[in-house]
């Protein structure tokens, strides 16, 4: 794990500094900072410090709800990460294997064309895997662990084994490979029903078969070796993720403030820019656009693009950065004061609450040893029974934004999933609590309004923890 140069500053950045008053936290006294790089369209604006007004338009101030995050170096990130990949390898394998019924398990990814779990098993200067990579994890037993094998020329910052052989022969390697160690069972990535474990392309798994002929009965799908690889994380893992979701919401809470807002200037475009161009600036990747809408007084749906944020809209954004190999997935919403208000009208933190409530039950619903399935179908029952018009679409999260694991409906799938919402939720996995409810406001003459909301949590074997918290109120644009 981190070595010991990195301790005094790791400890430094996992303070509870999102123990916020948007977090349920109390409040943190910021440091003053310089506002941070403005839309284009934004910059015209900028023409004095701190919070004032150009006419009716409030100029970009800096955000009071986070401050910036301090990113490790990639050098740094890169001793953290082969520092887990190993335990896992040691702590987290063995005992997947064996529950999946696997001897011996086989990954052949090619350069540019990565097995989805090849990622995850990588340090963090390899950018892809080399030329042709087969890995090879075979179980010696109780007593002997998991032998890690590199069939080819490249063992990965030694976390494998080498077996080398020319590139051209690495398939008569794996051959020689299986013969010596003669497993009763070999699992491959190929599913029709996972994604994240259908990594073997056709042309390597008819080379593997070919290769393997006389081993063909014992071959089968590892999807589910795959999948409980990805999904379960060592407690490690789940501290430096929530320094990981510190830095995403630092970007939210900046994104969703008079730092980047204009009322009556800003487009929602140049918001969802501004987060992407952020997260790059601080070297982090996205493993998606972000999102964002505008929901408005009489205007039915949502808006978006150029349109230009008011007083009085209602908020919504959607952001998911990469960072130490981990992905985030954050909804989060704000309002825009109209001139004389101090904060949102009670029809809409009543939405909120609603929404807040639906989080509550789903939690409660979604326990270890139970279906996602079971468990969308308890939630929908009871938020029908009070009275809510409700959207459920979980998923789990972490090496990938949408991770391999149980998901709680779909946006599409709101009476099951199917097969894949059959599985089970176990213990130390992540998950993207994600859902809506609609409900009328009553400042807005009972127009439906949408509210949307998604946190990241885990998943213990005393129950659920938000990675740093959910937001219990709206931020405010002033």
């Amino acid at each position: 794990m981190p070595a010991p140069a990195f301790g005094s500053r790791f400890r430094t950045l996992l303070p509870a500094t999102a123990a916020l008053f948007l977090l349920g936290g109390a409040p943190l006294a910021l440091p003053d900072s310089a506002p941070g790089p403005l839309p284009a369209s934004l910059a015209a604006q900028a023409t004095g410090a701190g919070a004032g007004h150009v006419g009716s338009q409030a100029v970009p101030a800096p955000s009071p709800y986070f401050p910036d995050q301090a990113v490790l170096s990639h050098r740094e990130q890169a001793g953290i990460v082969r520092g887990w990949i190993e335990k896992r390898f040691d702590a987290l394998l063995p005992e997947l294997m064996r529950r999946e019924g696997i001897d011996m398990w086989i990954i052949i990814t090619r350069e540019y064309n990565d097995d989805p779990v090849f990622r995850s098993m990588a340090p963090l200067d390899t950018y892809s895997s080399r030329r042709r990579t087969i890995l090879v994890f075979n179980d010696l037993g109780p007593e002997g662990g998991v032998e890690r094998l590199s069939v080819g020329r490249f063992n990965y910052d030694g976390l494998f084994e080498l077996v080398p052989t020319h590139n051209e022969e690495q398939f008569e390697g794996l051959l020689e490979v299986v013969r010596a160690r003669n497993p009763g069972t070999i699992g491959v990535n190929m599913s029709g029903r996972w994604n994240h474990a259908d990594g073997l392309t056709a042309t390597q798994r008819d080379t593997l078969f070919s290769t393997l002929s006389d081993f063909q009965d014992r071959i089968r799908s590892a999807e589910m070796l795959a999948v409980g690889w990805l999904e379960v994380k060592l407690p490690e893992e789940t501290e430096l993720y929530r320094h990981v979701m510190r830095v995403a919401h630092s970007i939210i809470g900046q994104a969703l403030s008079n730092e980047v807002i204009v009322p009556g200037v800003t487009t929602a475009d140049d918001v969802r820019w501004w987060m992407r161009q952020k997260a790059a600036d601080m070297g982090l990747a996205m493993w998606f656009h972000p999102s964002f809408s505008i929901q408005r007084q009489g205007v039915t749906g949502s808006l978006g693009g150029d349109a230009v944020i008011q007083r009085g809209d209602l908020l919504w954004m959607d952001m998911g950065i990469v960072y130490l190999g981990f992905s985030t997935d954050t909804q989060h919403n704000a309002y825009v004061l109209r001139h004389g208000e101090t904060d949102a009208p009670e029809g809409l933190k009543a939405g909120l609450r609603a929404a807040q409530r639906l989080q509550d039950i789903t939690m409660e619903e979604a326990r270890i040893g139970r279906t996602g399935n079971q468990a969308l179908a308890a939630s929908l029952e009871r938020a029908r029974a009070e009275g809510l018009r409700a959207s459920i679409y979980w998923h789990s999260v972490g090496y990938h934004g949408h991770g391999a694991g149980v998901p709680l409906g779909m946006t599409d799938y709101q009476d099951g999933v199917p097969v894949r919402g059959d599985a089970l939720f176990r213990p130390n996995t992540w998950h993207s609590v994600e859902l809506n409810v609609t409900q009328p406001v009553p400042e807005w003459g009972g127009q439906n309004v949408r509210f949307a909301m998604e946190e990241d949590a885990v998943l213990t074997e005393n129950g659920w923890e938000w990675i740093v918290g959910r937001q219990e109120a709206f931020y405010l644009i002033r």
